[in-house]
């Protein structure tokens, strides 16, 4: 995606939705972007991204966000 990252003041593991860790950096996120306005449809929202290795993948939302915003997916 191109954006500025840091280092993360706190670093923490983090899991998947099966509360399993997720396999990268012995599951420690090390880094994270600046605010970030992002637009989905109708919503708009600043949120942080942590940065990892994703393959083919832009970007995965976290439970945290899909809660706040509930969109509707297909």
């Amino acid at each position: 995606m191109g954006l500025p990252y840091r280092q993360k003041g706190n670093p923490y593991s983090l899991v998947i939705i099966s509360g399993d860790p997720i396999l990268y950096r012995n599951s420690i996120i090390h880094f994270k972007t600046g605010p970030v306005e992002i637009k989905i449809k109708k919503w708009k929202a600043v949120v942080l991204f942590n940065v990892l290795l994703l393959g083919k993948d832009k970007a995965v939302l976290g439970i945290l966000f899909l809660q706040k915003f509930n969109p509707k997916i297909d």
